[in-house]
Parts: C-alpha cells; structure tokens; sequence
C-alpha cells in the first residue's frame, strides 16, 4: 500500500511541475529578490533588483541587467528562469509573454526569447523586437506560438514542457546565445498573456494652446479595455504624475478617438504618456510625446537659494529661440563667471553656478538675448 501511495503523490508532483506556469502570471520585483531569474554561476555581473525608477517611477522596482561587450563571461545580455516559467505553455493557455524594458544604453537592442524542451533542446524568437538606445520604460510582447518560433527540436512539444524561459538579445535567428555588446537593460512585470496586450495604438499626439495641452489618440482595436490614465513628467524628471484618466470601450474592433485636455499647465518641457489598463489590471504603455508649453516673454528668475552657499540655482524663460549670455559680475562691475554664451531654444531653461572660488558678498547676473536684458542680485554667505 506504501508503495501505491508513493507512486501517486510522485505523479501528482511530476503534474503539477508540468503546469507550473499559469495564465497572467507576472513578475514585478517589488520583493526586492531576482524571483529566480539568473545569469548563470560565472557571471561577474548578475541581475540586480533597483528599488526604485521603474515604469510607475518612485518606489517601482526593476530588474536590471548589464553586460560589459567583452568576450569573457558577462559580456552577453541574457537572463533566464528555470522555476515558475517552466511547464505546459499550450495547456495553460499562455500565448505571449509581455514585459516593460528599458534600454539605458547607447545602442539598439534586438530582444528575443528561448524555451528549452526537456531534453535541452531549444527553441527561439524568428523575429526580435528592437529596443531603442535610451529608449525610456516601453511595452515589450513575445508570442510564443508555433509559427513564431524556430529552433532545435519540435515546438509544439517543447511548449507543452518549457524547462527553462530566456530572455537575451541577438541580432541573427540562427541560435538561441546571446550576442556580446555593452548594455544595461531595465525589465519589469514580466506577465503570462492569452492574447496581445488590449490596445493598439495608432496615434497619440499633442498640441498646445498657450498654458494647456490638448492630447489626441486613436486605437485600431480595444480588448478588455477599461481606460487610460494621463501621465505627465518634467522632461528631466523620473517620475510620472497621473494628471486624469479617461475611459475606454472595453472590447471593440472599430476605431476609436479619445482626448484630454490639460489646463494651466506652468511653462517648460514635458513629457506625456498613456497608461492603459484592463479590466483584469493587466497595463501598458503608449510611446511617450514631448511638448513644450509656450513661454509668452522673455523672464530671469530669482536664483535659488539666495542667501547661498556655495551652490544656488538659476531659472530663466526664453520668448524665442536665439544667442543668449548670462553671466556674472561683482559689485564693480568685474565679469566673474559665464554660465551661457550659446545659442538656445525658446522654452524654459535653468543652470547651476558653483560660488566655491569666490568671497562672500554680492553678486549680479544679468540675461542677455536679443534685446532683452536683465539683472538680479545675488547673495553669497560662507
């Protein structure tokens, strides 16, 4: 009786090993642990967990990976998992595997995915999904489905028992390695999907009207959808700040045009972004615009701090795009320091000026464009 009992539990567990991947399974590193995604053993650079700038920004946290281009171990892009993203693709009904990434580095990335069968064969992307250099927090799918997978051994097979998921980049189908190059690459929310991610965009566009920003989209198709929130950031900054949200159709196959307008919006650079969100929580995002908010007049903000010591800060807003000066001067007259002397976008603009090398005192700096011109004091306190 022992022995029939043993048998049972060990098909039971063989079973349950199989269908270890479930549908809408995902990934977030918010544990601040790796969740079984390695690089193998002689890596001198393995994925490291960053606690914060994700896609949601502040307290988002990520997986990165870096290689170093060098033809030792760490010079590839590779990562892969031999635990939850293992067992039977078909049975649980999974056919892409979704994820945000972002390419911190200065060259184009070509991202795949490998499976490996049980009897460590293969299979991999035909086509790669290109990743931009630099190219900030974008939506990344990859189906998995026999007819968008090459490799060694029979694909349908493999994907009724997946022993290993890899992610890694190669320019060439021909093999499942990775290339050497030099890169860093955010990845995060790694998700399980049953069919492509809800929304297609086909434009998202922005047009200003003096301090507002009246943001366009339209969507080709619609799963699932129940909206999408209104990302706005300085163009500098790393964090997105939801600005409003508007809902959608939930399914649909006809075309659909939405829009937001924002109002009193201060002057500067910014960047927009569409979040959008099913119904199911699942989210993605649409490619990120850049606007500038009109400056209606030339202006030279108060530096701040002021008193300071030694570092202060100076903002100023430019009608139209031209040479421009700022420099500063002592309470005689005397030029102390250039922190401009170039040609300059219309828009709003600021610049840091270190006072390590001077005495306390007054200073002056004045803002020179065109025939625009302007002076403030200053005060430095050591």
């Amino acid at each position: 009786m022992k022995k029939i009992y043993f048998i049972a539990i060990v098909i039971i567990i063989s079973f349950t090993i199989l269908l270890a991947i479930e549908l809408n399974q995902w990934d977030n590193f918010q544990d601040n642990t790796t969740q079984g995604w390695l690089t193998g053993g002689s890596n001198p650079n393995p994925p490291e967990v960053i606690a914060d700038g994700g896609p949601e920004g502040t307290g988002d946290a990520y997986l990165l990976l870096v290689s170093t281009g060098s033809s030792f171990a760490g010079g590839r892009l590779a990562v892969f998992n031999n635990d939850q993203w293992t067992g039977d693709y078909t049975t649980a009904g999974v056919s892409f595997i979704s994820m945000h990434m972002n390419n911190f580095s200065t060259s184009d990335l070509s991202m795949r995915i490998a499976l490996r069968g049980p009897e460590n064969d293969y299979i991999w992307s035909v086509d790669p999904v290109l990743v931009p250099q630099e190219s900030g927090w974008i939506t990344v799918q990859f189906p998995v489905q026999a007819a968008d997978l090459t490799g060694e051994g029979d694909v349908t097979a493999t994907l009724s028992d997946v022993t290993s998921l890899r992610i890694f980049h190669r320019v060439g189908d021909e093999d499942f390695r990775a290339d050497t190059v030099t890169a860093q690459l955010g990845i995060d929310n790694i998700t399980a999907a049953e069919q492509p991610l809800p929304v297609e965009f086909i434009a998202f566009n922005a047009v200003t009207e003096g301090s507002s920003v009246n943001l366009s989209w339209t969507t080709a198709t619609e799963i699932n959808n129940h909206g999408f929130e209104v990302q706005r950031k300085i163009t500098e900054d790393t964090e997105w700040i939801t600005r409003g949200f508007v809902k959608g159709e939930g399914t649909s196959t006809e075309k659909h045009n939405y829009s937001f307008v924002e109002q009193n919006v201060p002057e500067g650079n910014y960047a927009y972004r569409l979040k959008q969100v099913d119904y199911s929580g699942i989210f993605s995002y649409s490619d990120i615009i850049e606007v500038n908010v009109g400056v209606s007049r030339f202006y030279l903000s108060q530096n701040y701090p002021n008193p300071f010591n030694p570092v202060t800060t100076i903002k100023y807003s430019l009608q139209q795009t031209g040479y421009i000066t700022l420099k500063v001067f002592n309470t005689i007259g005397e030029e102390v320091a250039t922190l401009a002397s170039n040609v300059e976008e219309a828009g709003s603009h600021e610049v840091g000026f270190d006072a390590s090398a001077l005495n306390s005192g007054v200073y002056y700096y004045r803002l020179e464009s065109g025939g625009f011109s302007e002076t403030n004091k200053m005060i430095l306190i050591k």
